[in-house]
């Protein structure tokens, strides 16, 4: 468990507002679409994958969140739209303080840290999105999936990713097919190696060539 002055440097404005700490395992819904907001989240450590689904059953990351953040769809929520606009599931174990909306609320009426907290971060949520944006329509998806690729082995540390072409397809918002005729085309080229939920990076520069 984290101490109460480890948690109060991440989240200096969280005080004197009551929150409660959870650990979350990878696979643990955070908020489903359409559902409506009891309490707001803080990530203390891990990491949270932020999706929009569509009825087809694709769907595409909108963003992730890490030690520090929070979301702006849950406090949007709490605000203003009672009922969520997208997912949030853990992708890598997390622990997470939620507050509950009314404490959210009064700590946003009376702290001026927090509001320059939250604003800051809807300003880079809505970069995140333009950005997410500018690759959707204007980007080939061989540059989109090598970025995303570039992206995890970063996070993770390593070159080896342990994903599925299904995920994948999920993140780049694109059909599965789609995502397995771009690998065929990296393994050819030398540029990855593929097997069965691992695709192994052995051309960093090249996919960067591509990605860039």
């Amino acid at each position: 468990m984290h101490d109460a002055s480890s948690i109060l440097d991440q989240f200096p404005f969280l005080a004197d507002t009551p929150y409660t700490e959870m650990q979350l395992a990878k696979g643990a819904w955070l908020f489903r679409e359409h559902e409506g907001c009891g309490r707001i989240g803080f990530v203390l450590d891990g990491t949270v994958k932020v999706f929009k689904e569509h009825a087809s059953g694709r769907s595409i990351t909108l963003y992730r969140l890490g030690a520090g953040d929070s979301c702006i769809l849950s406090m949007s929520c709490a605000m203003a739209n009672p009922i969520h606009q997208a997912s949030a599931v853990v992708e890598d174990d997390c622990r997470i303080l939620t507050v509950t909306t009314d404490d959210f609320r009064r700590l946003m009426e009376r702290s001026a840290q927090a509001r320059d907290y939250v604003f800051g971060l809807f300003a880079s949520r809505l970069t995140d999105v333009l950005l997410l944006l500018e690759e959707v329509v204007f980007r080939r998806m061989d540059e989109r999936l090598a970025s995303i690729l570039l992206e995890h082995a970063v996070r993770l540390g390593s070159d080896e990713i342990h994903t599925t072409h299904e995920r994948l397809a999920e993140e780049a918002g694109t059909a599965r097919e789609v995502v397995t005729r771009v690998l065929r085309e990296f393994v050819s080229t030398g540029l990855v190696s593929v097997g069965r939920g691992v695709i192994t990076i052995l051309d960093r520069k090249g996919l960067a060539h591509i990605g860039r």
